[in-house]
């Protein structure tokens, strides 16, 4: 067996791995925790690994540099409610502009629903408290060399909880290596294991709230102390690899992640093409297994992308259920 094909097969043990489950459940969340949830129906099926694929409207959040190898201009949206309330969702615009070279904006929310606030008493105060975060970003993403591409997002990220907001601004950086581009064509119609690529990205740098309760304590206090503090975004290192097999038809990808104050995790993804325009797909990520489709739909010389995601339930939370849609013109 050609040991370039050695790699893929060890991806799929790791959906037996209990490694990053593990890491996770002994440490506590940071600021910034809705930017590591898996966004979109593709990336969440496949268990989060997408620092190697990144090549749709969920990609600039997992490497920028996805974007360097897209032909077409695209409009992708994805939206989900989760359990205790919560919501996520983003909406992207990316453009393929001279030289190989992409433009694009995206738009990511998060948040949760309202609760009534109480003193330490318990009394009601007669308003209420939510929370939401919204990251708006500008990416630019270009080809270099055929084997190589590379990424950038500048963010502006606002925090709002009751009538406190906090701002930041901060970047992503991302790198695309398509390692078939290294070989002439005769050695890569020779190869077991087809475009093979591999994504490192160097997240979440700069990203931080800076917190103060000023407003809310001359708003819903009397004699009350006001505070400041300043919460990080720990910034994440990433490494991920994936390729295809079985005529292309089955694409492995498996990402190792670690951020500044959390232990590694490992997020591993299978896709499997039944037909060219319908996918099957199944993941392991955070100690669930997850799963979906896609369907790829031709309108006149339009593509629509529309990508379904389960996700099983942790902590008793429940299940999950995630549709994106991307459109490619």
């Amino acid at each position: 067996m050609s040991k370039l094909i050695i790699p893929f097969i060890l991806l799929v043990a790791v959906f037996s791995s209990p490694a990053s489950s593990q890491a996770e459940e002994a440490e506590g969340g940071y600021a910034g925790a809705f930017l590591q949830v898996p966004v979109g129906a593709r990336p969440t099926a496949m268990g989060g690994a997408y620092r190697a694929i990144a090549s749709d409207g969920a990609g600039p959040l997992f490497n920028p540099a996805g974007a360097s190898g897209l032909k077409r201009p695209l409009l992708g949206s994805s939206y989900r409610v989760l359990k205790l309330d919560r919501k996520l969702g983003y909406l992207t615009a990316l453009f393929p502009i001279k030289n190989q070279a992409v433009l694009g904006a995206q738009w990511l929310y998060a948040g949760s629903g309202s609760v009534e606030a109480r003193d330490t008493d318990g009394y009601l105060q007669g308003h209420d408290i939510s929370q939401n975060s919204h990251q708006f970003t500008i990416l630019f993403a270009k080809k270099f060399e055929r084997w190589i591409g590379f990424g950038a997002n500048m963010s502006y990220l606002q925090s709002h909880l009751s009538d406190i907001s906090a701002n930041s601004v901060g970047f992503d950086f991302g790198v695309m290596i398509y390692v078939e581009q290294l070989l002439n064509r005769e050695k890569r119609d020779k190869l077991p294991v087809r475009d093979i690529q591999i994504g490192i990205t160097v997240q979440d740098v700069a990203k931080k709230f800076r917190w103060n309760s000023e407003e809310y304590v001359l708003a819903h206090t009397t004699g009350g102390l006001a505070t400041e503090q300043e919460d990080d975004v720990p910034v994440e290192f990433g490494l991920g690899v994936s390729g295809r097999l079985l005529d292309r038809r089955l694409l492995l990808t498996s990402d190792f992640v670690r951020n500044s104050k959390q232990g590694p995790r490992i997020h591993a993804g299978a896709e499997f093409y039944v037909m060219p325009v319908f996918a099957l797909r199944t993941g392991f990520s955070d100690g669930r297994f997850t799963a979906g489709t896609g369907y790829l739909f031709k309108i006149s010389k339009r593509q629509l992308v529309i990508d379904y995601a389960f996700t099983t339930d942790k902590a008793d939370e429940g299940s999950e259920h995630i549709f994106s849609f991307d459109l490619l013109f």
